[in-house]
């Protein structure tokens, strides 16, 4: 019996296995050293393979992108996408850039009438 292709099989999934899990470690430690550094607590984030929001066509496929919302010290939570690595060298860079959701815009009452309240 050849063992060859069962080793290969196995070779390659140990790597496929080692590499992902490389790649998932090593952008969540460019996304909670980003954080540190900005002073924000990580509430919740979100990896995002395909819906990437502002980084759609803007971040390369060696950077990951994360769906994020933070707090900062003074107690303000913030929402905000961020792409961890850089265009070139991917995750092998600390880069990460954040795009921030808009703050949302004060709406009018839906019970005022423009036309009555003057």
């Amino acid at each position: 019996m050849d063992l060859k292709p069962l080793f290969a099989i196995l070779a390659f999934g140990t790597i496929l296995f080692l590499s992902m899990r490389w790649h998932f470690s090593r952008s969540s430690a460019i996304l909670e050293k980003w954080a540190n550094e900005n002073g924000f607590e990580i509430l919740e984030k979100s990896y995002r393979q395909f819906l990437r929001g502002p980084f759609f066509f803007r971040a390369s496929k060696h950077q990951t992108v994360y769906r994020v919302t933070v707090r900062d010290k003074a107690g303000q939570v913030g929402t905000g996408w961020v792409a961890c690595g850089s265009w070139w060298w991917g995750l092998c860079s600390d880069q990460a850039t954040v795009r921030w959701d808009e703050a949302p815009q004060a709406t009018a009452s839906p019970m005022r009438d423009r036309w009555l309240d003057g």
